[in-house]
């Protein structure tokens, strides 16, 4: 009788393993599908934040040289439209979300109104600096010409990432900060003559000076909004990345507004309207699609320092200066000379390095979680 009173135990203490092991991996299923799930999402926004990226930067840049050519002449009117847009977020950002449990705690922890204000502020001015001279530099450089030098930013934000945020760098990543620096830099030897008329020699070094300090600058700018994140504001919705472009755009904007009734080019602008080429309504639309082109590209870069990191950010916005010369060439007639096609080559060996290090990582990443899982599969 004891021996079967035994043997009723075992087996009962044998179905519950089994049935603590079919619990168990039930759980863990629904983790790896959650997993899967928040992953999809990630990536989607990624895309989305992208989109915005590519399609602000190629739409903005073209927009800028058009202004410049049918007879537009100032360059705080050229920053502030890089930055007027911010308005078109605010109804996203005065709509109410939804708070969980989780982000009630994470408001605990928020940072007071002047930590935020003087985190906006800061980065705002830096923006007013980067964006006037990514102004000089479309007014005196080719779109192409333009595109190509600013993507040296990648090879600026991989050193101030690794300066600031730790960002690992590898020999692959050192082959792609090099290839970048020559593909920024051969153009300096080319002298344009076809793209938009003559330009001379001296006007080709403050274009690519001023776009070259434009691109150190905006790396410097990333880096610093991504410890912004990291160690400043701990909110982790989408809302956060809205507001701090919303906020940089208000500064950056009352910066671009004093500096052109400060400059005084604020009397010029009812003959500028009068003398451009196409008329005054093309004048208006042309600004306000520009603004509305680089709220986008702003959002998208915020989004994906959010979402990625300062360094992926700019490895998306190094993709798109690679695509705005198609377009320069479609729509406003650029020449590819073979000088810029080495450079844009160049440009695109040192994008596709950068992407095989980040492709690596993650394949290393995979191989020690499967390798954490086989280590507790053989425990049990």
């Amino acid at each position: 009788m004891a021996r079967v009173s035994m043997e009723g135990a075992h087996e009962k203490l044998l179905h519950l393993t089994f049935e603590e092991a079919e619990g168990a991996e039930s759980s863990e299923n629904a983790d790896n599908s959650s997993v899967q799930s928040s992953k999809f999402i990630l990536w989607l926004q990624i895309f989305i934040f992208t989109f915005f990226t590519i399609g602000g930067q190629a739409a903005g840049t073209l927009l800028g040289r058009v202004y410049y050519e049918q007879g537009g002449q100032t360059r705080w009117i050229a920053t502030l439209a890089q930055t007027a847009g911010f308005s078109i977020l605010l109804p996203f950002i005065c709509y109410p979300s939804t708070k969980n449990h989780n982000e009630d705690e994470l408001t605990i922890h928020q940072p007071s109104i002047f930590v935020r204000a003087s985190v906006y502020i800061f980065l705002g001015l830096f923006q007013v600096v980067n964006s006037m001279s990514f102004t000089v530099g479309v007014q005196y450089l080719p779109a192409s010409t333009y595109s190509l030098i600013s993507g040296s930013q990648l090879a600026f934000n991989a050193i101030t990432s690794f300066l600031l945020n730790g960002q690992k760098i590898t020999a692959i990543i050192l082959n792609s900060i090099v290839l970048l620096s020559f593909s920024s830099s051969a153009v300096i030897f080319q002298n344009e003559t076809g793209d938009s008329g003559e330009i001379s020699q001296k006007s080709l070094l403050i274009g690519f000076a001023a776009t070259t300090f434009g691109s150190l600058g905006y790396a410097l700018q990333f880096t610093f909004t991504e410890l912004a994140f990291q160690k400043v504001f701990k909110s982790s919705t989408l809302k956060e990345v809205m507001k701090m472009s919303f906020f940089i755009g208000f500064f950056v904007t009352i910066a671009s507004l004093t500096g052109l009734f400060a400059s005084g080019n604020w009397r010029n602008l009812e003959k500028e309207m009068g003398e451009y080429r196409t008329g005054k309504s093309s004048y208006v639309i042309n600004l306000v699609c520009s603004a509305i082109a680089w709220q986008l590209y702003a959002l998208g870069s915020v989004g994906l320092v959010f979402k990625a990191s300062s360094l992926f950010s700019n490895v998306v916005i190094n993709l798109g200066t690679s695509i705005v010369p198609i377009f320069a060439m479609v729509f406003l007639k650029d020449r590819m000379t073979g000088l810029k096609v080495f450079s844009l080559l160049l440009g695109l060996w040192g994008y596709t390095s950068y992407i095989y290090q980040h492709y690596l990582d993650d394949l290393e990443a995979k191989t020690s979680v499967i390798k954490a899982s086989d280590d507790q599969d053989d425990d049990f």
